[in-house]
């Protein structure tokens, strides 16, 4: 399946900038794979997602992502929002872009924290988390037990760390933690990872269904 997708895009990448459109499905192209794309051919134009009643556009200049914009989001804020979208279309229109440069990062560099992201996603989707998720932390000292247990220096709770941790109290589901702490969906996913690979949560329950299905809402507490 990979090696097939990665034909059909080199195929594509001859094309790309004298076709009037690429189009296809997020499930079999993975955005960090047409972000990829679109900057090795140092391609001009509008990359437009949707998502149902959802749409995100990125603008390109020679190959680099110059701006974005989905729901309320812009700028890399927005890119990586769209790394969200399992599911979706996408579609590039080639064509000379005229607009104010909002985004400075090399989109080389966009793509590896993005590739990061959505690989710490697909893991949450994984497991079922969801917004009704019920996560419990482990016992201070059972924290401290395991922390201790480390290499010395390799693990550190930032304050955002152990302000989660306090929270979920194995009754809260995650949609409300999420909603009291008020941290974004993308700094949410980053605690989440990182509290999960480290056991440092347990996962009480978890909503039926999974995330990678679109008749199951996955953790988006602004969409839910």
């Amino acid at each position: 399946m990979e090696r097939s997708i990665k034909n059909k895009m080199e195929t594509t990448a001859q094309q790309i900038l004298t076709a009037p459109v690429l189009t296809g499905e997020l499930a079999e192209f993975n955005l960090v794979h047409i972000l990829q794309l679109l900057n090795e051919c140092n391609a001009n134009g509008v990359l437009q997602v949707k998502k149902g009643a959802l749409y995100g556009v990125m603008y390109f200049e020679q190959g680099q992502i110059i701006d974005a914009h989905v729901l309320t989001y812009d700028g890399e804020d927005a890119i990586y929002e769209i790394f969200l979208w399992l599911t979706g279309k996408f579609a590039f229109y080639s064509l000379t872009i005229q607009r104010p440069k909002t985004i400075k990062r090399p989109t080389e560099d966009l793509i590896l924290t993005g590739a990061r992201y959505d690989e710490r996603w697909r893991k949450l989707c994984k497991l079922g988390i969801g917004s009704n998720t019920i996560l419990k932390a482990k016992s201070d000292e059972e924290l401290s037990r395991m922390i201790a247990e480390e290499e010395e220096g390799t693990i550190h709770l930032a304050q955002a760390d152990q302000e989660f941790l306090h929270a979920a109290d194995g009754t809260k589901t995650l949609g409300e933690i999420a909603n009291q702490l008020g941290y974004n969906r993308r700094k949410l996913v980053t605690i989440l990872s990182f509290l999960l690979t480290n056991n440092f949560l347990d996962i009480v329950s978890t909503e039926k269904g999974s995330p990678f299905n679109d008749s199951t809402q996955a953790f988006m507490p602004e969409l839910d």
